[in-house]
């Protein structure tokens, strides 16, 4: 086996390691992060705003919203909300997250240091991913993003082949982001998760 071989098969049982990990734990705590779209401190465009939650109670601006049917511990939610600064906090009985985001009148209003908020998939319903109770349609995340996403561009885009990093959440966000290529961080940081 060569340097370079052997080196990656390290990598990748590393990241496959960090990955179950980061599952276990995930699976071990309290969920305090209920709300799936928008990102706190992010930007949308006037019109229907989507919130995507996990299961549990919504509240904009201090005012309940009304619940819609629970799809498999997630929900959806349409609702209008006026330009101007908005807070969204989520309650469930083993925490709450607080965030607020920003409804954008024209495209240059934004708050300083704020980032326009961009939705992924775009157009796309729940169910193009998830299916009922099931948390994916496909038996891995990394083939339900490949379902759309093209699996042999893959490299090109990244440092790292497909297989490295099966788990594209450790750095991507499904539902959306305010950072580029819809990164749950910065590149930077995404980038110091494994390679400090």
């Amino acid at each position: 086996m060569t340097q370079r071989a052997a080196t990656r098969c390290l990598l990748t049982l590393f990241l496959a390691g960090l990955a179950q990990a980061a599952g276990a734990a995930r699976a071990q705590e309290p969920q305090t992060a209920g709300i799936l779209r928008p990102s706190d401190r992010s930007v949308l465009q006037s019109g229907a705003l989507q919130i995507i939650a996990r299961t549990g109670e919504i509240w904009l601006d201090g005012k309940p919203i009304r619940q819609p049917q629970d799809r498999g511990g997630r929900q959806a939610l349409s609702v209008s909300a006026p330009a101007g600064k908005h807070e969204l906090l989520w309650k469930h009985a083993g925490g709450f997250q607080k965030i607020e985001f920003f409804v954008a009148s024209g495209p240059t209003e934004t708050p300083p240091g704020w980032k326009v908020y961009k939705e992924h998939p775009p157009q796309a319903e729940c169910a193009a991913c998830h299916a009922g109770e099931k948390d994916f349609r496909k038996s891995s995340i990394a083939e339900t993003c490949f379902t759309c996403h093209e699996q042999k561009a893959f490299p090109a885009a990244h440092s790292h082949n497909s297989e490295v990093l099966a788990e594209c959440v450790l750095c991507h966000d499904p539902h959306g982001s305010a950072e580029r290529f819809h990164l749950r961080m910065t590149r930077e940081t995404a980038c110091k998760q494994c390679h400090g």
